[in-house]
């Protein structure tokens, strides 16, 4: 049966949470709101639940006749929260207010309430703030001492609605605590040292905070309010209304749990009184459960109003929380703070393109239900920032920062909500809520629909993003000509937690990257000397038989093959580069110009039979197709023959942020860990690992068709190293990527201080690692003009993306320089030391 439900006061702290328990009920209850204030939000927020609002002070007397004449239930909260708290604290204005409104206003609800209803009173604990000695555990029964003008209003009120003879239920009420819209009060003691927890501040203890104090959350005073509302059988009583009780030290110890910095200071000021506690005994016998904790509370207050994180990445990306699971199916949280006025409901054909601008002041909120899109995003905000990229999956929620351009481009059909808070007219587009940003091309869409994975390379495993070095040219294609205009592609990294192999989105056409390759091994004496290492290695420690055959896959300019040669073990070469394979060949070092597949395996076995030993140095990382490579290599191989190859060590590059490593040739990144995953299901066996200073630092991974040979002691240590060092954590990688960037802001810097000195400066060195970092860096001829490089093939050509070029130390006059950046960084020792007397006036430094 529909009732009028009357909240005086509704618009404070119990207020507004009763009115939020009650809003389940406007559909059939007619409930109205009473109240001298007005704030505008919390009348919007009573209208959104359909509860009614009326500007009504509960002493004038013809309006509240009128609103409350014909109430069932009426809750009456009406009061002056503003009290003396101490015999010392008077105010003889504020006093006769708090009498007069507490007492009368009381009295017109007891006169103009018909004799039916039923009303609900708020007292309060402190009727029994008079006490002399600590009581504990007090019951109804027991008599009030209030001593100060609140308490004996709240006394006065019981005993009108006692005599009365009007149907009513009394709450003594404990101290009330909890987060409750923006009416929560806050001279409150928890929730008062809640905030001083949330700002960092110092909480005083006096009397060294040994005062008991019975406490309430204010959402269960809502929830009893509301119980004994709707028990007919329960009228005419008195109920301490309270869920814990403890000392202020206890409060102030929960708030410590939550904030590990605050501060606390015992003193031995004096206390009004040594507090004392309420039983609520029979408030539970009468069938109503506490439900909130004050420690859940605190936590809960003390997250809200501190500094919150905000998102300083182009985009977040979350999936659902406190998942639960039947046979039904599934249920997923998505947890945020803001409020929500829209939701768009948006369907997108597979090869469509959404997007194409930023929200000035808005926070894009997406969640996919349906599909796959590739998300493409840049900060305008930062004038150095890249283009980054990164798949979006259903049942992610992607959040996108105001001031972050962003488009979609959808690779599957997919249907997604668009959570907004502020305005979306179609009619202001272009004008407030949305600007127009052209980030990506239809040319640019189908690129990355057609070359974006969405799923793992080893092992088919979900991929998850952690690094952007933004849209980049390839980094050995260097340009002819200035101001020539490059093929750009994603330089995105991606973390799979079940193999632990990180990746790149995009893999690019080998023939764009290796059918004209300008790097040389040979001109690096460090490379030589190693490879040769290599060589002696192969021929005493694998004790090969008498005619030993050796095959190198990416051989280069033949730089391993000749060192083979010269120790009498017969071998050939594979380079796709047809430019490089000729170079090699010119040496008389056979080397086939195609890419290792399965017929150039059928063709090296036709003509010089199966190999003991297969190498590939920093080319394993180069394969898209990777379980195909390691078939040829398992077809080629004899019955215990030897694989041999090493990879960029992933732990390296983490550790020493050698981020300039990563490129486009380099489509897979390794440890141990993902290798050993990869290799389970193969012929091969990995048994032994070795640590090598090449590149930054590289793994030499020793494998065998051999699966009974004994593993070495590496292969366990480093295994331990790297869960150690957690590389089996996608935080691992989280961190790096902030890293990374952090690299990058102070490198900058730096280097922009340089030039504010008008000082200038030339590179050294062309390597493929400078491509990375100058255009991640956002660096151009705008910084220096020109690199040195030993390479006579890169002379005259220029990195691509930068306009920088590349010039021999002949062409240039060292003494025009103030500083030397190293950008071959590996050879950082080397380049110094041969060319401090060249650049003789000049500092040699590293760009990170």
């Amino acid at each position: 049966m529909s009732k009028k439900i009357i909240i005086t006061g509704g618009l404070g702290y119990i207020g507004m949470e009763l009115s939020l328990l009650l809003s389940g009920e406007s559909r059939i209850h007619d409930i109205k709101v009473l109240d001298n204030c007005f704030f505008s939000e919390r009348v919007s927020q009573l209208k959104r639940w359909g509860i009614d609002y009326s500007q009504v002070d509960i002493l004038d007397t013809s309006k509240l006749r009128e609103e409350i004449s014909d109430a069932d239930i009426i809750f009456h909260l009406a009061g002056i929260t503003n009290v003396g708290t101490t015999v010392k604290d008077k105010d003889l204005k504020r006093d006769k207010k708090i009498r007069n409104v507490g007492i009368n206003g009381t009295r017109n609800i007891i006169k103009f309430s018909k004799s039916t209803t039923k009303i609900i009173f708020p007292s309060t604990h402190v009727v029994y703030e008079g006490l002399k000695k600590q009581k504990k555990e007090i019951k109804e029964s027991f008599p009030p001492n209030p001593t100060l003008e609140y308490s004996k209003g709240k006394l006065q009120s019981e005993n009108d609605l006692i005599y009365s003879k009007k149907n009513f239920v009394i709450l003594r009420l404990g101290s009330v605590f909890g987060n409750s819209f923006d009416s929560t009060r806050l001279n409150i003691m928890p929730n008062l040292f809640s905030k001083i927890s949330a700002t960092d501040g110092t909480i005083k203890l006096y009397g060294k905070g040994s005062q008991l104090k019975s406490l309430v959350s204010v959402k269960d005073v809502a929830r009893a309010m509301k119980f004994f509302a709707d028990n007919n059988q329960i009228n005419n009583e008195i109920f301490n209304c309270v869920g814990e009780n403890m000392t202020v030290k206890e409060v102030a110890d929960i708030c410590k749990k939550y904030n590990k910095d605050l501060k606390t200071i015992s003193t031995n000021d004096p206390i009004p009184n040594n507090g004392y506690t309420l039983s609520n005994e029979k408030i539970k016998k009468a069938g109503f459960k506490f439900l909130y904790k004050l420690d859940n509370s605190i936590e809960e207050m003390i997250q809200e109003w501190s500094s919150q994180k905000i998102i300083n990445a182009n985009e977040e990306i979350k999936i659902g929380e406190n998942n639960f699971v039947d046979e039904r199916g599934i249920i997923s949280n998505y947890y945020f703070q803001d409020n929500l006025n829209m939701i768009g409901y948006v369907e997108s054909i597979s090869g469509s393109i959404r997007g194409n601008h930023y929200h000035p002041v808005q926070t894009q909120k997406c969640l996919l239900i349906k599909g796959k899109y590739i998300s493409i995003t840049k900060n305008l905000l930062d004038p150095n920032s890249v283009v980054e990229t990164r798949l979006v999956d259903e049942g992610n929620l992607s959040t996108i920062p105001p001031n972050v351009a962003h488009t979609m481009v959808f690779i599957e059909d997919s249907i997604f909500l668009n959570l907004v808070n502020g305005e979306r007219d179609h009619k202001n587009y272009g004008m407030t809520h949305t600007m127009k940003y052209d980030l990506v091309s239809e040319k640019l869409g189908k690129l990355l629909i057609d070359s974006y994975k969405t799923e793992c390379r080893v092992c088919g495993g979900g991929l998850n993003h952690y690094l952007s070095l933004g849209f980049s040219p390839l980094a050995n294609n260097l340009n002819s000509f200035k101001n020539e205009i490059n093929a750009e592609y994603p330089l995105d990294l991606n973390f799979c937690k079940k193999c632990f192999n990180s990746q790149l989105s995009v893999a690019v056409p080998s023939k764009k990257m290796f059918n004209n390759y300008l790097y040389l091994s040979s001109t690096s004496e460090k490379f030589r000397n190693h490879f040769s290492q290599i060589a002696t290695e192969i021929k005493n420690q694998l004790k090969l038989n008498k005619n030993p055959f050796v095959v190198d896959i990416g051989s280069n300019d033949g730089i391993f093959l000749k060192p083979l040669k010269e120790q009498g073990i017969k071998s050939i070469g594979i380079e796709p580069a047809k430019n490089v394979a000729k170079i090699a060949n010119s040496k008389n070092l056979t080397t086939l110009p195609e890419y290792f597949s399965e017929n150039s395996v059928k063709k090296i076995i036709k003509k010089y039979g199966k190999a003991n030993v297969i190498t590939a140095f920093n080319v394993f990382a180069h394969n898209d197709n990777l379980k195909q490579m390691l078939n040829n290599v398992e077809a080629l191989l004899k019955k215990e023959g030897e694989f041999i190859f090493e990879i960029q060590y992933l732990l390296r590059t983490i550790k020493d942020l050698t981020f300039d490593n990563i490129y486009h040739e380099h489509v897979n990144y390794w440890c141990l860990l993902s290798l050993l995953q990869f290799f389970e299901g193969s012929k091969l066996k990995i048994y032994k690992v070795k640590e090598v200073d090449t590149h930054g630092g590289s793994l030499r991974v020793y494998a065998t068709m051999n699966k009974n040979k004994k593993n070495h002691k590496s292969v366990s240590e480093y295994i331990d190293l790297e869960k150690k060092n957690k590389l089996d954590k996608f935080e691992t990688y989280l961190k790096f990527g902030n890293d990374v960037k952090n690299v990058k802001f102070k490198s900058l810097s730096r280097i922009k201080n340089i030039l504010s000195e008008d000082k200038k400066i030339i590179g050294f060195g062309a390597p493929a690692k400078a491509t990375t970092i100058l255009n991640f860096f956002g660096m151009s001829d705008n910084y220096f003009t020109f690199t040195v490089d030993d390479n006579i093939l890169k002379h005259g050509k220029y990195i691509p993306g930068t306009n920088i070029q590349i010039k021999s130390r002949q062409d240039i006059d060292p003494n025009q320089y103030d500083y030397v950046l190293v950008l071959a960084w590996n050879f950082f020792d080397q380049i110094k030391k041969s060319n401090m007397k060249y650049f003789s006036k000049a500092h040699f430094i590293k760009l990170k």
